[in-house]
């Protein structure tokens, strides 16, 4: 189990990138694409995955992949990448899209479930690209500056 230090770590280190590029799609899905718009929706997220990474969405995604899939295999992999990125992404899109179309925008509420919906596949492969790509490196990276030893699924 990890510490909330290597969490922490974990969450600053892995964040930032899938923060930064789902801010990106989002925006651009939107149409409104400006650095005026990417720095506080792309802090936001910042804050919002570093709390979520403190929740056991990690358990969830290998108790859900140890019953389809072996440790240590490409689709064991996919699998606990996919739970992770879709409750990451559940979340980031309700937060986001509301404070993008609500807050900022002040547009009506009929906007805001368009926006979600039509964000969220898009949002969600990107997210699942950026995590399962990133994720070993941020995991490697985070217990080094930790010094906390790999953990094994299923042990």
């Amino acid at each position: 189990m990890k510490s909330k230090k290597l969490t922490a770590v974990y969450a600053l280190i892995m964040d930032l990138p899938l923060c930064i590029v789902l801010t990106l799609v989002a925006l651009a899905l939107g149409g409104n694409l400006s650095l005026q718009a990417f720095i506080p929706s792309c802090i936001l997220a910042y804050v919002v995955t570093f709390i979520l990474n403190f929740l056991p969405i990690g358990k969830w995604g290998v108790g859900f992949a140890m019953k389809h899939a072996e440790p240590n295999t490409l689709k064991f992999g996919l699998l606990v990448n996919a739970v992770i990125a879709l409750v990451f992404t559940i979340v980031l899109d309700l937060v986001m899209t509301f404070f993008g179309v609500i807050v900022t925008a002040h547009a009506p509420m009929s906007e805001f479930w368009k926006a979600c919906l039509g964000g969220f596949i898009p949002c969600y492969i990107a997210s699942f690209i950026v995590a399962f790509v990133w994720n070993p490196v941020a995991d490697k990276l985070s217990r080094s500056i930790c010094n906390e030893p790999e953990e094994h699924p299923g042990k």
